[in-house]
């Protein structure tokens, strides 16, 4: 870190000790780097002794270190004959992007020279790599170097001579080399992809010069006397050039000319008989190419043969029979279908009444819910697709589809899948989709649910299984009107899947997973019943994994839709389960339960699990897959408010003594990670989200990482984050001119952020409450009000008389999905914006409908744009009224209420990976202070007698 510094404040001052760690053979590759670095910055003239020991002294200079250092030095401190000489001496891994193969080619790209200076480094590139070439017939390419690695910079190289105009048979050398010996393809950013591209738009005269430079390479290393192998080898197996039709002028040209060889002429000849132009007769095209070799009787016999017919063989003759009569019947099939689908949509453009009548009603409706299913992007997953029908028809034909698919459903008895035969359970009927489709069709009428009988019901409820992809949307409304009927069909269909065998898949879990919250907390009884039961613990004979893969997707239902008291439950559970060790595919579920619900529980359980265990294997398991494997949720444990700065440093501690970087796994160029990769990465993470903590905790907690022995490889950096850090916090928001004149004017500053919306939001509503608390408040008046609206309008004339320009007010803006809010504070700095939600507590509104309202309306409908994410539930009061609570049915007052609601609202940025804040305020609207006693005056009583 020191070193960096060093060159990003240009201390020159500083160079003596950057040059003595940059040629210290005792220090750090990573610190010998860091000092070169700094002394290219500072342009140290002591650059070139470094230079010049580069090629010279691999004891000073290891392959690594050389590959970085080169790449660093090149062209302005390194010549191209020092840059030659280093490259003889180092290596790189095949298959790999390294420094050599990925960041000298594009270095070299960028890097202004003059031509002699490129064909310079091309020489030098070029002798090295054909230095070692062999021919081996047991690998492909057959042609190899042992210098691969070098082929991108030689392709690079000679890309930038190409495109100045270089057209020399020694550069089309270097082209063929380049082009030839690569093992692997390459993506179109690669100089060697790039290169070949180059040479399609090449002049004839150019192509020919490459064509023959690689006939003359691969003749020079495996000489090939067939003449049809040689072409072949030069047009087909990783052929330099793609020889194209045009080419045969130069082809022809070359067949031509009688200082050739008999052997080169043979192969041009094979050449030019496989570029003939399709415009030009086959028999014409022979008679051009015997003038060419007349000189050679035996090309000129061969090509005599060539134009006599050749007779088919039976096999062959009946080959093309069979192919030309498959293909007449599959012409007559479609133009029968494409005929018949015509004549099917004018007739529903014409007489929708005959297509719709009831003896063609059913096969109208298969027709085009087959289409609507085929309708690309704007298919649904349910069939039923309104727009697609009005669009290509009308209004009225998709009003008359609707009734005639609605009736499918309903003359139709799919089967559950446990009501299927064993081998049958996996599949079901395609008609029975169709009968879906019905069903989203019906749902086009809100009240739909409601007018169905006891037996309809059911029968829908059987189809809600066959959606491919989770719950049909209709199930969310029909739950609320009939959730028993739910439960005892979807709800008992849940239960006999987990009474079965586990498998690695369960769609009817994946499919509450992501339901609705309405439909979702349907199933948690009975999910919560299986859990309680024990039966995850058995089943010996199912595979672990299939069994802690279904406890998990268990587990996580429990903890999305369950409400306080299950998740305190599995809370508990997964506690108990953990209390002597975490062990086993299914206990691997419990101890994220614990990072998720109480991280300070979940370290504890980490740390006892891994008590005297060696810095590896089930360390290396446990930090994987808790916080380094990309699939999982690492990121958003470490980012939960249960992770204070404290518990962040225990967690690094546990990883630095676990995962220890001194056995980390050093990795050059691509690869395919494994356990301990993502085990390293997961100890990143966890320093990183130390790193970011904020506040007075978070710098002290760096400080003391920052003094801890375990963690000296990185002090410099942590000492320098906090610094980065507190200066952040001391100034995050970046003001414009016209907002500091604001301030100066009205006291105030727009916010900036969420958090300092939330904040300004909640400091307007203890002004509301400071106020109630005046002698001139308006609290008896706002007692009286009963109608929300009108409530509304007088907290909002509050808010907007205490706005003082950092907001504005709205009231019933309207969402993107047509939902009113009741009052929106926006910000006039920024887009972001708070979301008050009112409700008077007199009306008829139980604990539960308003914790409810949290989530469901507030969260889901109100603050989904990502500039919406700080809102409030105001609830008011006027009489002393009280709530039962939704779980244990205590009485609540009005504080106990807002306290029970505003933990939920807890739950819900927790669930929520702290992506929005949460709030729920209370105006208590009741008479402050009892009546006072009448007060009389006595003397004043005296004198009224005594008159």
């Amino acid at each position: 870190m020191l070193l960096t510094l060093v060159g990003l404040g240009k201390m020159s001052v500083c160079a003596d000790i950057a040059y003595d760690v940059a040629v210290a053979a005792t220090a750090k590759d990573n610190e010998r780097i860091d000092a070169l670095d700094a002394l290219i910055v500072l342009a140290d003239p002591r650059l070139l002794a470094i230079s010049a020991s580069l090629p010279r002294d691999s004891a000073l200079w290891s392959n690594r270190l050389t590959r970085l250092a080169l790449t660093r030095l090149f062209p302005r401190h390194l010549s191209v004959e020092q840059l030659c000489r280093t490259l003889s001496r180092v290596t790189e891994k095949r298959r790999t992007v390294g420094e050599i193969s990925w960041y000298l080619p594009r270095r070299i790209e960028q890097m202004t020279m003059s031509l002699d200076t490129f064909d310079d480094l091309r020489v030098g590139l070029t002798a090295l790599v054909a230095e070692g070439v062999v021919w081996d017939e047991k690998r492909w390419p057959h042609l190899a170097s042992r210098r691969s690695f070098l082929l991108p910079a030689l392709a690079s190289t000679c890309l930038r001579q190409l495109r100045a105009g270089v057209t020399t048979p020694q550069l089309m050398t270097s082209i063929a080399l380049a082009l030839r010996l690569p093992e692997r393809e390459h993506n179109n950013l690669d100089p060697i992809k790039q290169l070949r591209v180059a040479l399609r738009d090449l002049p004839a005269g150019t192509r020919r010069l490459v064509f023959e430079a690689d006939d003359s390479l691969l003749q020079a290393q495996r000489p090939q006397a067939d003449a049809f192998r040689r072409f072949a080898r030069l047009a087909y197996h990783g052929a330099v050039i793609e020889l194209v039709s045009a080419d045969a002028v130069w082809i022809l040209e070359m067949l031509g000319e009688t200082g050739r060889s008999e052997a080169e002429r043979a192969m041009l000849l094979e050449a030019a008989l496989s570029l003939r132009d399709e415009a030009v007769e086959w028999s014409a095209h022979l008679t051009v190419l015997k003038g060419l070799v007349s000189d050679l009787p035996k090309f000129v016999e061969r090509l005599d043969e060539l134009s006599e017919p050749r007779p088919l063989s039976a096999e062959a003759e009946r080959s093309q029979r069979e192919d030309a009569e498959r293909q007449r019947r599959e012409e007559r099939i479609e133009a029968r279908d494409h005929a018949s689908w015509v004549k099917f949509w004018g007739e529903i453009v014409e007489s929708p009444d005959t297509v719709f009548a009831d003896e063609r009603a059913g096969g109208t409706a298969w027709s085009l819910w087959r289409a609507m299913r085929q309708s690309g992007d704007e298919s649904r997953s349910s069939g039923w697709n309104r727009r697609f029908i009005e669009r290509h028809f009308s209004k009225d034909v998709a009003d008359r589809l609707r009734l005639a698919v609605m009736s499918f459903w309903r003359n139709d008895r799919p089967t559950l899948r446990s009501e299927r035969p064993k081998v049958d359970r996996d599949s079901f009927l395609i008609r029975w989709q169709l009968g879906l489709a019905g069903l989203a069709a019906e749902a086009e009428d809100p009240r739909w649910a409601e007018k169905l009988t006891a037996n309809e019901v059911e029968l829908a409820l059987k189809y809600v299984p066959i959606e491919l992809n989770g719950f049909p949307g209709w199930l969310q409304g029909f739950v609320d009107v009939h959730p028993n009927s739910v439960d005892a069909v979807l709800g008992k269909e849940l239960t006999t899947e987990l009474n079965e065998p586990a498998t690695d898949h369960s769609a009817m879990l994946q499919s509450i997973q992501h339901s609705a919250p309405s439909v979702g907390r349907l199933f948690v009884p009975r999910l919560r019943d299986w859990l309680d039961t024990g039966k995850w613990r058995l089943g010996r004979r199912e595979r672990k994994s299939a069994r802690a893969s279904r406890l998990r997707r268990v587990v996580q239902i429990l903890m999305q839709f369950g409400d306080e008291n299950t998740v305190a439950h599995v809370h508990a559970l997964a506690k108990a389960e953990l209390a002597d060790e975490a062990r086993g595919a299914v206990n691997s579920v419990w101890l994220p339960v614990l990072m998720r619900v109480s991280p300070a529980y979940g370290v504890e359980a980490l740390e006892r699990s891994l008590e005297g265990k060696s810095p590896k294997g089930s360390a290396t398991k446990w930090f994987s897959a808790l916080f380094g494997d990309p699939r999982g949720e690492g990121d958003t444990y470490l980012s939960a408010s249960g992770f204070t700065p404290d518990l962040l440093l225990r967690l690094a501690r546990l990883a630095y003594q676990h995962i220890r970087p001194a056995d980390d796994i050093k990795r050059e160029g691509s690869y395919s990670p494994v356990e301990r990769d993502h085990s390293q990465r997961g100890r990143t993470n966890i320093i990183n989200a130390l790193l970011s903590t904020t506040g007075p905790e978070g710098w002290a907690v760096k400080l003391r990482l920052a003094e801890d022995p375990l963690f000296a490889d990185f002090k410099d950096r942590a000492l320098a984050m906090a610094l980065e850090r507190s200066a952040e916090e001391a100034d995050a928001a970046v003001f414009v001119e016209a907002q500091i004149v604001a301030l100066d004017r009205y006291n105030d500053l727009p916010p900036l952020t969420r958090d300092e919306m939330f904040s300004v939001m909640n400091d307007r509503l203890d002004d509301i409450e400071d106020a109630l608390l005046h002698d001139d408040s308006p609290r008896a008046a706002w007692a009286l009000i009963e109608d929300e609206k009108i409530m509304r309008r007088q907290i909002a004339r509050e808010l907007r008389s205490s706005a003082r320009n950092a907001y504005n007010v709205d009231q019933e803006a309207v969402t993107a999905d047509e939902k009113e809010t009741d009052i929106r504070l926006r910000s006039t700095g920024s887009q972001h914006e708070a979301v008050i939600e009112l409700k008077i507590g007199e009306k008829d509104r139980s604990a539960a409908d308003l914790k409810a309202t949290i989530r469901d309306q507030l969260v889901v409908k109100y603050m989904a744009a990502e500039n919406s994410r700080a809102g409030c539930l105001l609830i008011t009061v006027n009489s002393p009224r009280t709530w039962k609570h939704p779980d244990t049915g205590a009485p609540l007052d009005l504080t106990a209420l807002i306290a029970m609601l505003n933990e939920e609202a807890r739950h819900i940025e927790r669930d929520m990976g702290s992506s929005l804040r949460l709030i729920v305020r209370g105006l208590n609207l009741q008479p402050r202070l009892s009546p006072e006693p009448r007060q009389y005056d006595r003397k004043r009583i005296r004198q009224i007698a005594a008159n």
